[in-house]
Parts: C-alpha cells; sequence; structure tokens
C-alpha cells in the first residue's frame, strides 16, 4: 500500500472513529427509573448516580479531552491511543458517579478490550486490500463496534439494576434491625413532657426573654427554670427567618442583659454563656470565650457573624457578650457537618434590635464601663436562663417517624427513638 493510500486509510479510520457512529454518541437512554422513595431510598440514588453516568460518559463529554490523542502516534498506534483515552474518560466517570463496582468495572473493561482488537483486526485487514474494499471494511467496523457498545449498554443496565436492587436491600435490611432494637415510645398522644432544652436570656428584670426561635419551635408549652422554679413562658414575637424569638415568664430578677447599639468587631474578644449539658440544670450553665472570626454566616448570611467559642445545641439562644456585659449577637447552635469544627454562630444584635423595635418592645441602654470578672459571673448566672420545651405525645411521635434533622436540642431519650 503506498503512502497516500495509507494516509487516505488513516483519516478514513480516525474520523469514523470520532465521528460518533463508532461510539453512538454514548448518548443511551436508561430505561431505569426511580421508585417509590419510602422503599427504594438507596435504590434511587443509584439510579441517578447511574443517569449522572451516562451523561459524563456521552461522546461529547470526552471528545475534546480525547479528539487529539490519535494524532500523537502513527497507524494502529495513534488509533489505539484515541481509544485508551475513551477508556480512561469513561473511568474517571464511573468513579466520579460512584457506580465503580468491581462488576461494572468489569463490563467497562471487556468493552475496552473488544473494541481495541476489533480496531487491530480491522487495521491488518486493510493492510493488502483496495480502496473499495477498505471502505466495506470500515462500514462493517463502524457496525461492529456498534453492537459492542450496545452489548455494553445492555449488561451495564442489568448490572447496575441488580446492585442498586441489593444495596436497597441491605439497606432496609439493617434499617429493620435497629428499628426493632429501638425501645418503645410509651407516651399516650395527650400526654405532654418535655423533649428538648435550649437557652434564654433575660432582657428585663420583669421575666421578658430573648432566645432562638428554633428553641420555642413546635412546643406546647415552653418552661423557664429560675433559682429551681419552673416559669411557664408566653411567646410574644418571632422571626422565623433571623432564628429569634421574644418569650415572657413571671420571673423577678435583679439583673437583666443590656444590648449592644454596635454588632461584634472582626477579633473580639467575647463570651456565650448557656446551658449545654441538658437537663443537668444545677451545674449545667457554661461559659465560653472565644473571639469573633468573621463578619458574616453561613452562605454570606450578614445577619450573622461567626465565632470559634466554643458551641452545642443547648447553647442555641444564649447571650454572646463582650467585655462591658452588653449583648453582642444570640447564640446559635454549631453547623452539624462531619469534618467541620468551631463554626458556631451568632445573630447580631442590630437585627436583635430591629426585630424588638418592630414589635414595641425597648432593650435596657447599654453598658459603657467594662465590667469585672466577677461582676460579669453574677450577670451571667442570674440572668441566663434555662428552658425546657414540651410536647404532646402526639407531636413527638411525628417527629420520630419522621426522623428529620432538627436544630433543637432533643433529650437522650428522645434522640434514642428518632
Amino acid at each position: 500500500m503506498n503512502f497516500r493510500i495509507k494516509k487516505i486509510l488513516e483519516i478514513l479510520f480516525l474520523s469514523l472513529l470520532l465521528s460518533g457512529n463508532v461510539y453512538a454518541d454514548y448518548n443511551f437512554q436508561t430505561k431505569l427509573s426511580l421508585k417509590s422513595p419510602s422503599t427504594h431510598k438507596i435504590y434511587n440514588i443509584w439510579i441517578k448516580d447511574y443517569k449522572n453516568f451516562l451523561i459524563d460518559a456521552s461522546f461529547d463529554k470526552s471528545y475534546e479531552t480525547c479528539k487529539n490523542a490519535g494524532i500523537s502516534g502513527s497507524g494502529i498506534n495513534g488509533f489505539l491511543a484515541t481509544i485508551d483515552c475513551r477508556y480512561k474518560e469513561l473511568k474517571f466517570a464511573t468513579r466520579k458517579n460512584k457506580i465503580n463496582y468491581k462488576e461494572i468495572n468489569r463490563i467497562n473493561h471487556e468493552w475496552y478490550l473488544s473494541l481495541r482488537q476489533l480496531s487491530i483486526s480491522f487495521f491488518n485487514a486493510t493492510k493488502k486490500t483496495s480502496r473499495s474494499k477498505t471502505k466495506v471494511l470500515a462500514r462493517e467496523y463502524a457496525d461492529a463496534t456498534i453492537a459492542n457498545e450496545n452489548s455494553w449498554f445492555k449488561e451495564m443496565e442489568l448490572q447496575i439494576d441488580l446492585i442498586a436492587q441489593e444495596q436497597n436491600k441491605k439497606y432496609y435490611t439493617e434499617k429493620r434491625k435497629k428499628d426493632k432494637n429501638k425501645p418503645e415510645f410509651n407516651i399516650a398522644d395527650e400526654d405532654i413532657i418535655a423533649v428538648s432544652s435550649g437557652t434564654g436570656f433575660l432582657v428585663s428584670k420583669e421575666g421578658l426573654m430573648v432566645t432562638n426561635y428554633h428553641v420555642i419551635e413546635g412546643c406546647l408549652e415552653v418552661k423557664a427554670v429560675y433559682n429551681g422554679n419552673e416559669f411557664l413562658s408566653k411567646i410574644l414575637a418571632v422571626d422565623k427567618v433571623n432564628d429569634l424569638a421574644i418569650i415572657k415568664a413571671e420571673i423577678k430578677s435583679q439583673k437583666a442583659y443590656s444590648i449592644s447599639n454596635e454588632d461584634g468587631q472582626l477579633l473580639e474578644e467575647v463570651i456565650v454563656a448557656g446551658y449545654p449539658l441538658g437537663k443537668k440544670i444545677s451545674a449545667s450553665i457554661k461559659a465560653t470565650s472565644g473571639t469573633v472570626t468573621a463578619l458574616a454566616g453561613l452562605g454570606d448570611n450578614y445577619a450573622e457573624f461567626q465565632t470559634d467559642a466554643a458551641l452545642n445545641s443547648g447553647n442555641s439562644g444564649g447571650p454572646i457578650i463582650n467585655e462591658f456585659g452588653n449583648v453582642v449577637g444570640v447564640a446559635v447552635s454549631k453547623i452539624q457537618q462531619e469534618g467541620v469544627e468551631s463554626f458556631n454562630f451568632g445573630v447580631k444584635s442590630s437585627v436583635l434590635k430591629i426585630f424588638a423595635n418592630s414589635n414595641d418592645i425597648k432593650f435596657l441602654p447599654p453598658n459603657n464601663k467594662e465590667m469585672k470578672k466577677k461582676d460579669l459571673g453574677s450577670l451571667i448566672t442570674e440572668a441566663t436562663i434555662y428552658l425546657d420545651c414540651w410536647m404532646t405525645g402526639k407531636e413527638i411521635k411525628k417527629i420520630i417517624a419522621k426522623n428529620q434533622n432538627s436544630k433543637k436540642a432533643f433529650y437522650s431519650e428522645i434522640l434514642n427513638k428518632k
């Protein structure tokens, strides 16, 4: 075969290889569909991942990466370099979409080996044949590779469905075992019990308090514990967007917090007070110190700031104060995310003041003198309030049935049943 015919052959072959005729565009439409989410949670995750895989494995996705791969080699080596590149992209899409199980990898590898062998056989067959015969062989090659990919797709569909069903069955089998071992929740629908705790703080000596909205959300009763006594609280105003609430109980106190006219400043030292230890009321109040580490919260929420002071969910609604004893923020429990530490927030005092003013609620004027630590300790002890959220048995059972995520600091006996 002369050089000119050889180049024509190589161009023809490479055009076929990259045209989409050989790869059938990899734009396969799966017949696998989502099922009832209540019984096929894991199955549906697999099908969604598989559909994303088919998009990532399409010819268009890898064309820009692999279109020049064949140019780097000559003869069959250039063609095989293109196939190697496609296989590399296929493996990447498999890992990216988390379907790289043993059987899936086997199917992909067999497709790759088969395509390489078809290409080598085609190239060898064209070395000693006429140009017209070469075109016939090229068409046969294209048909063979399309059949090869159709076989790949059918086997992939079958295997994905089998694995998804197996993993789904395994998940629900384990879930049933765990549910079976959970203690029975023996409480009547009409009974009312304490389910979660939080923190509030006095902003007047007559029992006016500030807390987070999520602390009192869904509560039939909110009880404030002061000096060992329980006081039923009335909800006066809520701000669901900024997670704030103002409540009132018949508490008479010698101390109350004042609200700062200025928001916390970057690197300003602050103290967070609250009740992170649940029902251990007698010695559970805790004060932790830290600094303001960012002037915006999660997602650039400028109604909040970030602090590195240690917080737990029971701290929610507690005061964040400066050295003057003025509240610069309302504590919000830290973000619950694996691998994230010291990612705690406070709602800014300016946001709290706007909320209070819109509800005709006035605060004490801020202090302008730095307080001694002893006086700060006294303020924290006497004006930081433990809050108990009480719900009906019916509402509690709804929460357990939904197994919903919540910012609430549920008591352990409730958590064990969720």
